[in-house]
């Protein structure tokens, strides 16, 4: 009687302060999340794709004052009195010219303004998938905490039987205080996996109000596990998909494409525009019997420019093909880079998908299988409790890890999507 009454005094201490974090340990998780619900809300409110899609009209807007003329020039001239003419003296001008650039090179203007907007437009269309992709890969670290925290629970539970096995075997004798004592630190250590998953979810959801443009206090929902996605295409089926569909490669075509008619642009700075205009002079009565004596005048001047510095033409035609080297240097360079990211998404799909699957079938089962086995045999005293320990975290470490790979799987998928420039309806067999 005096060993178990000293035995609940050491256990009493600990075991309420156990009880009491363990009341704080799960708050309140706020209802289901769907993904598609916040990917809408982040089309029409994330600051980013608003300033995107802005930029993109305004460059709608740019591309008819590209090659629109230059405005007209209207002028007045007052004579002199010494201004004389045989048929009076001139008393005052009013005059009007616009200037007509050469129609090839408004032409080649409009041409790259066009490209412009479609660089834009393709530079918004990235942005939007950017942050689809990003707002899904938080989604789905958020189903792995979540998931992750439904799984510490069941721990928890699982240990607090054990825990109540070890002190019934130590009130009759059967058992000792070490086991007790290794029940209590085994909880505390998963107790400290779930504070910091908490931790981990304060961030997730932080990130996910700033893509959202929401106040950054408002409750992220639990996320959930969507269905197996599969990939019915060959990598290299993907690899020419995106090389159609990825709005990065657009966005470096168009802007190739406005180079190549810059350095037009530039090399029709040999041809002259032309000034055309229309002049009126009023003409005082002059001293002479001629019937058109005092009678106004007026003309249509016709001017061209002479492009004969070729110290500003050649230069420009050099920078111009620079700069279009630059740009089509870097369009291999986009395609080279979704090569590698499609490639790695591919692969890292594969993989995920392929363990998760392992886990599923058998880690999993088998470790609850053991873990069954050694609690059975702990309860009816033919297993030892670091036997059970060791079970126990065999069973914690394998549900974990089928989680992060679930969660890696859709993550891969999600960014195979991003990297081909694909939607869900689009890629075959999406679903088993």
């Amino acid at each position: 009687m005096k060993r178990m009454f000293i035995a609940i005094l050491i256990l009493a201490t600990p075991l309420f302060l156990i009880g009491s974090a363990r009341a704080e340990e799960k708050p309140q998780i706020p209802p289901i999340l769907r993904l598609q619900d916040l990917i809408q809300q982040a089309l029409g409110k994330n600051p980013e794709i608003v300033a995107a899609k802005a930029e993109w009209l305004a460059s709608k807007k740019a591309i008819m004052a590209s090659w629109a003329l230059p405005d007209p020039v209207g002028g007045y001239d007052i004579m002199g009195p010494m201004v004389e003419t045989m048929t009076g003296p001139q008393k005052n001008r009013f005059g009007i010219s616009q200037e007509v650039p050469f129609p090839a090179k408004l032409w080649e203007k409009r041409k790259a303004a066009q490209a412009e907007s479609e660089a834009t437009r393709a530079r918004f269309a990235a942005m939007e998938r950017d942050i689809t992709n990003k707002l899904t890969q938080l989604y789905y670290q958020l189903y792995y905490i979540d998931a992750s925290l439904d799984t510490l629970a069941e721990i928890k539970e699982l240990l607090k039987k054990i825990e109540g096995v070890a002190q019934a075997r130590y009130s009759n004798l059967s058992g000792s205080q070490r086991d007790v004592a290794k029940a209590e630190a085994e909880f505390s250590m998963n107790l400290e996996k779930f504070y910091t998953l908490e931790q981990q979810r304060e961030s997730v959801a932080a990130q996910m109000n700033a893509l959202l443009d929401q106040d950054p206090m408002t409750v992220i929902g639990k996320a959930t596990l969507p269905g197996k996605p599969a990939v019915s295409r060959s990598l290299v089926e993907l690899i020419n998909l995106a090389v159609q569909n990825r709005e990065e490669i657009k966005a470096a075509e168009a802007v190739a494409s406005q180079t190549h008619y810059a350095k037009r642009l530039a090399q029709l700075a040999y041809l002259p525009d032309v000034n055309v205009g229309f002049e009126y002079t009023r003409v005082g009565k002059g001293a002479t019997t001629e019937a058109n004596n005092g009678r106004d005048t007026w003309m249509f001047p016709l001017r061209f420019n002479i492009p004969l510095w070729q110290n500003r033409i050649i230069p420009e035609i050099q920078e111009a093909r620079k700069l279009e080297e630059v740009q089509n240097a870097k369009l291999i360079a986009a395609k080279n880079q979704t090569f590698f990211e499609v490639k790695d998404a591919y692969y890292r799909f594969q993989s995920a998908a392929k363990i998760a699957d392992l886990y599923a079938a058998a880690i999993i089962p088998q470790a609850k299988l053991a873990l069954s086995a050694d609690q059975a045999g702990y309860e009816g005293s033919k297993a030892g409790f670091l036997d059970l320990l060791d079970s126990e975290r065999v069973y914690l470490n394998a549900k974990l890890s089928g989680i992060q790979f679930q969660a890696e799987t859709l993550k891969a998928y999600a960014d195979l999507l991003w990297a081909t420039g694909l939607d869900l309806q689009d890629m075959e067999g999406q679903r088993k």
